[in-house]
């Protein structure tokens, strides 16, 4: 038998892809799970509950609460957060410490170092080229870079969620590749509705956040006008819906454009199958962002949706290989309108794309792709 300890610093529940993780790996007859997380403003104690797994949720102290006032403060925070999340590890004695991202990576080898156990890093993300790290102070942002450098080759496995991220990590810091565990849907996801919405619906869901692709959708609205059939869609909430809300009334069609609530991510690729059409734009103004994959990608294909892409690499990646979508030239209001309005005329190019959106999702789900890390993390306790 095989302990796992899923560990991530924020409170669990919401995080689609350690919701996957836990659903993958409890199913397993030869592993005994785990979780440590940390207490945040989505604390939301009967969903954690629900797992009905040994979770441990780390409270931080009243002191640390809030925005620190100086960068010294917030250094000292983290500190004390991590004695008490890898103190949380070692209570639970693993085999192996699966951590998700960097603030969870630095507990677990701690606790690894007095535990003696295995470490997986599974990177979520160019952790030190986030907007938030790149935002902070240079020297925070050294600390944490210098910090990952040296324990990236100590880990007993490195994951990553894209070939050009594992390609970027494997070049900055002489290790091996990382393997790719990309951010998939669950096969059992998969849902090819019939029931479609009564126009040729383009939807982009999530959370409403600049660098996504809704201000193009917004400024795209007037664009589509010659095609009254045609309804852009968006679904979900954040910062931004407002001054989207503003910008659409402003076209001369605002009637052509939807704002969609939130639903469950349990509903989102159901709710998606309705539409036509996803959309999956991430603009490059980080480092991260440009080596990412968009989640909503696979959400997409799960619904049978051919998907409308911005030309990053992973994306260009997979589209190469699976010829889903249409990768926009260029991140303009035109350039989208252009994709939407062949989408919707050309009839044969939208049923291929379609029927390859199903088969990417068929070959590229998170059982799959989960199970070669399996396998590995198997190897890794067997080498005790």
């Amino acid at each position: 038998m095989m302990k796992v300890c899923v560990v991530v610093c924020n409170s669990i529940w919401y995080d689609p892809r350690v919701n996957r993780q836990i659903e993958v790996y409890r199913v397993q007859q030869d592993v005994e799970l785990c979780c440590v997380g940390v207490e945040c403003n989505r604390y939301d104690e009967k969903k954690v509950e629900a797992y009905g797994l040994p979770i441990v949720i780390v409270k931080k102290p009243e002191k640390y609460k809030g925005k620190m006032k100086t960068p010294i403060g917030k250094v000292v925070r983290e500190l004390y957060m991590y004695r008490m999340i890898a103190k949380a590890i070692e209570e639970q004695k693993p085999d192996i410490i699966h951590a998700n991202d960097l603030d969870a990576f630095i507990p677990a080898m701690m606790a690894a170092r007095k535990l003696k156990c295995k470490v997986v890093y599974d990177s979520h993300e160019i952790y030190v080229e986030n907007n938030v790290v790149v935002a902070a102070p240079k020297i925070y942002r050294d600390i944490l870079e210098f910090v990952e450098s040296k324990l990236v080759k100590k880990c007993a496995l490195m994951v990553s969620v894209s070939h050009a991220a594992a390609e970027y990590f494997a070049k900055k810091y002489d290790i091996v590749e990382p393997m790719v565990v990309t951010n998939c849907a669950l096969k059992s996801a998969r849902f090819e509705g019939k029931e479609k919405t009564d126009k040729f619906e383009v939807l982009n869901h999530g959370q409403f956040y600049a660098g996504r692709g809704y201000e193009i959708m917004a400024q795209a609205c007037e664009l589509i006008a010659d095609y009254p059939e045609i309804r852009l869609a968006i679904r979900g909430f954040g910062v931004l819906e407002e001054s989207l809300r503003k910008t659409v009334a402003e076209q001369k069609n605002p009637e052509q454009f939807a704002f969609y609530p939130k639903v469950t991510v349990q509903e989102l690729i159901p709710m998606a199958s309705k539409s036509h059409v996803g959309v999956a734009v991430t603009i490059p103004n980080c480092l991260n962002f440009k080596l990412s994959v968009s989640n909503k990608l696979f959400e997409y294909a799960a619904a049978g949706l051919p998907v409308i892409l911005s030309d990053i690499p992973e994306h260009r990646y997979l589209n190469d290989q699976y010829d889903f979508g249409l990768i926009l030239p260029e991140n303009t209001p035109e350039a989208f309108a252009k994709a939407v309005i062949q989408l919707y005329t050309d009839h044969e190019l939208y049923e291929r794309l379609s029927k390859n959106a199903l088969r990417l999702a068929a070959e590229v789900n998170w059982e799959n792709e989960f199970e070669r890390l399996l396998e590995a993390e198997r190897a890794l306790t067997a080498q005790k």
